[in-house]
């Protein structure tokens, strides 16, 4: 059974649900993407930074030669924050490229608009541990992010973390437009605006984080870590007979929300696919997005001083 996709401004189909991978590390990240593909799954989410490329990569290749087609997966991957020199875009594409084992990917993400110190430590920091940034605008970026458009080596480019007036400049001042803007959105931040502006200017939203990264110390420490326990969510749950995760998953995709939920247990990459057998009503999406209170697991603190921080805006 196909699962539902969006269409993306490009003519390409992006599945709705996919994997994400963030922590996800070597053997374990390699069954997880196995098992999900296995399952159906058709989108695999990933970046440079999470440091499991080459895992995915071999995974990926097992599949293709058991006779999964390769025009078959969405392969997603971003471009880390210390790699956004011009100079340095085209080369970590291609090593990218070269760790999936891949001759194209399906889209290309700049991680986030704050530029860090060019190198192979991708946490540079001074002596006060402060990260070390790189006085290089994202649109100087974005417009080596097209050349690999031109070049053939990646079908579509996008952004994630960027705030409406960031996706809105690289909108008008690019030549390729983004097809996608991911960023953190559960219904504790339910992004709405953001939504609203991409949905009217036909750029899609992929959330991470769509769980809330439940029992994780970043979620405790935001006041975030107790949204499958929410009773809204709960009693939506009961109602229709699937769990509380299940639910905020639905929300995201009657959105028309991309999902990308992170795990390596297979019990529950199983139960995250189980979307498409249950509808929520009017009254339940109405009720889940009047949880939003901009409760965010990701904020970039250690880039809270940069003039790109994306958090300081209306998301």
């Amino acid at each position: 059974m196909s699962w539902p996709a969006v269409r993306l401004c490009t003519g390409t189909s992006m599945p709705l649900l996919g994997l994400g991978t963030w922590k996800a590390r070597e053997n374990e990240c390699y069954q997880a993407v196995k098992t999900a593909l296995n399952m159906g799954y058709r989108l695999i989410d990933t970046a440079e930074s999470y440091e499991n490329e080459k895992e995915i990569g071999q995974a990926l290749r097992e599949n293709f030669a058991a006779g999964l087609k390769r025009e078959e997966v969405f392969v997603t991957t971003k471009l880390w924050l210390t790699r956004f020199h011009p100079d340095d875009v085209l080369p970590a594409c291609q090593r990218s490229l070269s760790n999936l084992g891949l001759d194209y990917l399906d889209l290309y993400l700049m991680h986030c608009p704050v530029a860090w110190a060019r190198g192979d430590n991708l946490y540079p920091v001074d002596d006060n541990g402060l990260p070390v940034t790189l006085d290089i605008h994202y649109m100087e970026t974005w417009k080596a992010m097209e050349k690999l458009v031109d070049a053939g080596l990646v079908k579509a480019i996008g952004v994630s973390n960027f705030n409406i007036s960031q996706t809105k400049e690289v909108l008008t001042n690019g030549r390729i437009k983004p097809v996608v803007n991911q960023v953190e959105s559960h219904p504790y931040v339910g992004c709405h605006w953001l939504l609203e502006y991409c949905r009217a200017n036909d750029i899609v939203v992929t959330a991470y984080c769509p769980l809330a990264r439940p029992g994780s110390k970043e979620a405790k420490d935001h006041g975030v870590d107790m949204l499958l326990q929410d009773p809204v969510i709960v009693e939506i749950s009961k109602k229709h007979g699937k769990t509380p995760a299940q639910v905020c998953l639905k929300w995201q995709v009657q959105r028309n929300v991309v999902v990308v939920p992170k795990s390596v247990n297979p019990a529950r990459i199983q139960e995250n696919s189980q979307l498409f057998d249950f509808e929520l009503s009017e009254d339940d999406m109405s009720a889940i997005n009047q949880l939003d209170r901009n409760a965010r697991v990701v904020w970039f603190l250690r880039c809270k001083t940069h003039p790109h921080w994306p958090f300081g805006e209306e998301f």
